[in-house]
């Protein structure tokens, strides 16, 4: 966060920093607010040379929840972290302490917790963050990295700088299911009721298709809430006005037999699920804009070319060139 602050101002931004939220301002700072999270995924040292899984350590000792997601999410994928070249670094700074790979994952018997054996790091102060250090790349057609939600952050950084005038609220800590609490205390703060946000991020799938289609991928709603329809539909209208291709994500689950509990957590779901006043009526809502991927929460993660074109273009679109 620092550092994007410090990359929107050299741009002549507008930025504020509050607890667990940049905001960025163009000329007409409330015309739109966009959100994306700035999460990077990564370990964080236990002292003693032991390391774990940042997001899970975070929600536990922070916020004292069980991250049980979290947990049954590392036994299905802890043969990939096997042999990733890691760095430790200052989070103010940014400066690079050490350099090593990590050896081995294992969940603790004790605890449940997964603890990581990382060699070359040397000892490393408690809770100091580790970082993958395998940088994205270019295979073809299909764009691989850890792109959540580095991709999402780049095209607000473009959007910026193509002309866009309102208000990017990037936050952290939405890995774990926090960072609508950042957005909610910022429009408390400002008095701001909105129907019309948009929150950007990337949306996993088992299968290339939507990927390789290069598909917008929309949402009428997550396990949580209901977002804007109005909003939704004038998106699709849009889209289709394009002539781009998208995919409405709780309709293809709910098509496979997926009930409203495996619809996916989303930022917005959350937010409007939280925020609600006496009434049972939302102060705020909105829709999701996303990018299809595959290989979710690893530096291995894969979209195309295509579909990050195909979302930036239609972002442009509805923020620039003939705002929604």
């Amino acid at each position: 966060m620092h550092f994007l602050k410090f990359e929107f101002e050299k741009m002549g931004l507008a930025t504020e920093m509050y607890d667990g939220v940049l905001a960025v301002h163009g000329d007409a700072r409330y015309s739109n607010i966009i959100c994306a999270h700035v999460d990077r995924h990564g370990l964080i040292s236990l002292g003693n040379n032991e390391f774990a899984y940042a997001a899970q350590y975070i929600r536990e000792i922070k916020y004292g929840e069980p991250n049980r997601s979290s947990r049954k999410e590392l036994l299905a994928i802890l043969d990939r972290f096997e042999g990733e070249h890691v760095y430790a670094y200052d989070p103010e700074t940014l400066k690079t302490i050490a350099k090593g790979y990590i050896e081995s994952c294992v969940p603790s018997a004790e605890t449940g917790n997964s603890v990581f054996t990382v060699k070359g790091l040397g000892d490393i102060a408690l809770g100091m963050p580790i970082a993958y250090a395998r940088p994205a790349r270019l295979e073809g057609e299909y764009f691989k990295g850890q792109i959540d939600n580095a991709l999402s952050v780049a095209m607000v950084h473009a959007l910026f700088k193509n002309g866009y005038q309102g208000t990017a609220l990037l936050t952290c800590e939405e890995e774990i299911g926090k960072s609508w609490v950042h957005i909610a205390d910022y429009l408390k703060l400002f008095e701001i009721e909105t129907q019309n946000l948009l929150v950007l991020d990337t949306s996993p799938f088992s299968f290339k298709d939507p990927i390789r289609t290069g598909r917008v991928i929309f949402r009428n709603r997550d396990k949580s809430e209901v977002f804007n329809p109005v909003l939704v539909e004038a998106l699709k209208d849009r889209a289709t006005m394009m002539g781009l291709m998208y995919q409405i994500k709780d309709e293809y689950l709910r098509s496979i037999g997926k009930g409203t509990d495996d619809l996916g957590s989303t930022e917005l779901g959350r937010l409007i699920q939280n925020e609600c006043d006496y009434e049972g009526k939302g102060r705020w809502n909105g829709a999701t804009i996303q990018v299809p991927t595959m290989m979710y929460h690893t530096s291995y993660e894969t979209t195309s070319l295509q579909a990050i074109e195909n979302v930036y273009t239609f972002l442009e679109n509805i923020l620039i060139v003939n705002p929604l």
